[in-house]
């Protein structure tokens, strides 16, 4: 076996970083039932591989699915990282600092650099292919990217990995699997080391030892994996220890292999069953509701299957379709292939605005992400691998991973600096280039630029989402934390004293936009606030959620409401229809408010925004503020809710329209402002003073007001 500076170990994502597979694992060629004494060739391994990769690209580009490729690339990279350091331990060597040192250095130094000119790649695709309100949070991802950490960003940042337009998500999303596998090329060597000395210390046999502690890691793993699946599958499926138990999976295969025998014919049946298993694991299985708990293990054992199959020698076996050369050759490119297909699935879907690729240009996208493939690896990947200088020495390949973090990193960061060295230009000139009341002071004169920049930039303003406002997570405050609503599902947003009244508001975006309104007047009314949120659900009924996490969410939700029986309870009342051309309720909103209200607590309404054909800041990127205003077909016609305020007891509806749509007109902010006189020609048009939509908001939300409209709440005033 090689040494650990040349181990083969791609990551999980990236099987096309290894090079053929030669192992020593008990599976060689021919027809015997037992180990083979000598390192054979595994060209199944290898069609293993791009059959997991095609089948990622193939599901990501037509289905907007989960194939459980990903999760077979795990397996493998394990197994094989696992059969080198056995060997070298049952072969006494110690697994020193130098020893893992070298291996770390030797790792990293293969993967980083594809690795870095796709960060690149995307960097540059961003710049000219998406707007500019993206930028930032790509930006910032790639920083987690390139230092191996994007899978906890993911979490941090509430990342929707199912999210069903794939065109509106990072093109960097992929790279979670690869941070994942990096942590373990880090990690699982330590293991070996650990499992080295009481090896040599207890003078114990090296596979039952080894055997022992990965199985210790499997089963608890994989029991924290079904726990927090259940609770949280959103962040489960970034969760490193949740995927612990498949790394470890594959290293006891590669620790039991040899002691494992079968029959040629027998391991050539097992052989189909798993690539059977494989090719329909994201056809049959809840992937996106249930990965990775247990239902995991369905490719996982799939791919142990043929892996135990190995060379069969028969005619009709698997390894006859897994070692046909075409596939083997693919898997040598499937890394790069992995890298490029998700980037360029994004951006071409957010260029022509659709949500899935039809087949034509699917067909289209993976031909070009396989040309790119071949041709990075060809020109890039394998002339870095077999550039000697830089496989001399530990400190020639730390070397090159320094100057692949210094450019990734560097252009990263520098991009970002510039976009902050722009904002902090305007903001230092934004009180003479916007005036606001100043202008109608007796004598003034305007002094500032006669074309001046909006500000906050495009770039700037997309991240002032009400999220980042919306104060601490229920489980920190909490006790006992809310059942089965865990980080950013519940905020406790406001939380006073002695508060007077409790009011908890539920729903997704829609509701969460209204909340630093409701923070506000919480904070005057002395209220305690609590937001139970889910993105894309509805809080109606679990069967009219589609996806599996809003239906668990529904009941979890209803349980923390019956716990803290608030006296007032916000929700989302209607639904506009995504053409915005309709405004309906949906099936379950009366009757979750005639639950509420009969239970005594007061069920406040608030009726749906306009939606709009397009984002009013691509559009601003792209026509500019004045061909920005949209109509809001639906204005004037009245909240269809209205009715229940007579015949529910308790019920209140608040219409928002007049403030978002005036006049039935949506406008963008910096559009609808007023011109007012000016004394000097040299400076620009100005504007009064906007209204305030946050404050009429909170009023309308609960302070004394007049009402706009026929269509909106009476007083909400609490005890009113």
């Amino acid at each position: 076996m090689t040494p650990p500076s040349s181990i083969p170990s791609a990551p999980a994502a990236a099987p096309g970083t290894q090079p053929p597979s030669t192992v020593r694992d008990g599976r060689g060629a021919g027809h015997g039932s037992g180990p083979a004494p000598a390192p054979a060739f595994r060209p199944e391994i290898q069609g293993l591989r791009s059959l997991a990769v095609l089948l990622v690209a193939a599901y990501h580009i037509w289905f907007g699915r989960v194939s459980g490729g990903v999760d077979v690339f795990l397996f493998i990279s394990a197994f094989l990282m696992t059969l080198s350091f056995t060997r070298r331990i049952e072969r006494g060597e110690r697994i020193g600092w130098r020893r893992l040192s070298t291996y770390w250095v030797h790792v990293f130094k293969r993967i980083l650099p594809l690795a870095v000119l796709t960060v690149l790649l995307v960097l540059v695709g961003t710049r000219a292919l998406l707007g500019p309100e993206r930028w930032l949070p790509i930006l910032r991802e790639s920083v987690s990217v390139l230092t191996y950490w994007e899978n906890w960003y993911s979490i941090a940042h509430a990342v929707d990995y199912y999210a069903a337009d794939s065109g509106a998500a990072s093109p960097l999303r992929h790279f979670w699997s690869l941070s994942v596998q990096g942590q373990i090329f880090l990690t699982w060597p330590l293991l070996f080391a650990l499992g080295a000395l009481i090896i040599r210390g207890l003078r114990l046999p090296a596979r039952a030892v080894l055997g022992t502690l990965f199985g210790l890691v499997f089963a608890a793993s994989l029991a924290f994996s079904v726990i927090l699946t259940s609770a949280d599958q959103q962040s489960a499926y970034f969760n490193t220890f949740a995927r612990l138990w498949e790394f470890a999976l594959g290293s006891l295969l590669a620790i039991l292999l040899p002691l494992l025998r079968a029959p040629a014919r027998v391991r050539a049946g097992l052989g189909w069953i798993g690539v059977a298993a494989i090719l329909l694991c994201g056809a049959v299985l809840d992937v996106q509701g249930a990965f990775p708990g247990w239902i995991a293990l369905w490719p996982t054992l799939a791919a142990s299957l043929v892996i135990f199959a190995g060379q069969t020698g028969t005619r009709w076996g698997a390894d006859r379709l897994l070692s046909w050369g075409p596939l083997v050759r693919l898997g040598g490119y499937s890394y790069a292939l992995y890298l490029l297909h998700w980037p360029l699935l994004v951006f071409y879907l957010s260029h022509v605005g659709q949500e899935k690729a039809g087949f034509v240009s699917g067909v289209g996208l993976l031909a070009l992400s396989l040309a790119g493939a071949v041709a990075l690896t060809r020109w890039v990947d394998a002339p870095l691998r077999s550039w000697r200088w830089a496989e001399a020495g530990r400190w020639r390949s730390l070397a090159v991973i320094g100057l692949c973090l210094c450019l990734g990193l560097g252009a990263a960061m520098g991009w970002q600096g510039q976009i902050r060295h722009r904002q902090a230009v305007l903001d230092a000139h934004a009180e003479r280039d916007y005036p606001g009341a100043r202008i109608l002071e007796s004598g003034y004169v305007y002094q500032g630029d006669p074309d001046p920049e909006l500000t906050p930039t495009e770039v700037v303003r997309v991240g002032d989402w009400a999220q980042s406002h919306l104060g601490s997570t229920c489980d920190r405050v909490m006790h006992p934390a809310p059942a089965g609503l865990p980080g950013e599902q519940c905020y406790y947003s406001v939380r006073q004293d002695q508060p007077d009244r409790t009011v908890v508001a539920v729903g997704n975006s829609h509701t969460e936009q209204w909340m630093t309104a409701m923070m506000d007047r919480a904070r005057r009314s002395n209220e305690d606030l609590i937001f139970i949120r889910y993105p894309g659900c509805y809080f109606t009924t679990a069967q009219d959620n589609g996806s599996e996490q809003c239906q668990q969410w529904v009941p979890r939700a209803e349980e923390l409401i019956n716990r803290l029986h608030p006296d007032d309870l916000v929700i989302q009342s209607t639904f506009a229809t995504h053409d915005g051309a309709a405004e309906v309720i949906r099936p379950g909103t009366e009757e979750q408010v005639r639950r509420w209200s009969g239970q005594g607590i007061r069920v406040i309404g608030i009726r749906d925004n306009a939606r709009f054909p397009q984002s009013h800041m691509d559009c601003e990127k792209q026509k500019g503020l004045d061909a920005c205003t949209f109509e809001h077909v639906t204005a004037g016609t009245g909240d269809p809710t209205l009715a229940w305020q007579r015949s529910i007891p308790g019920y209140a509806s608040v219409d928002m329209d007049d403030i978002i749509c005036p006049e039935g007109r949506c406008r963008p902010r910096s559009a609808t402002c007023t011109p007012t006189s000016t004394t000097t020609t040299s400076r620009p048009p100005t504007c009064a003073p906007p209204r305030r939509s946050s404050t009429n908001a909170s009023r309308r939300l609960g302070g004394p007001r007049t009402r706009p409209s026929a269509s909106t709440a009476e007083d909400l005033r609490p005890g009113v």
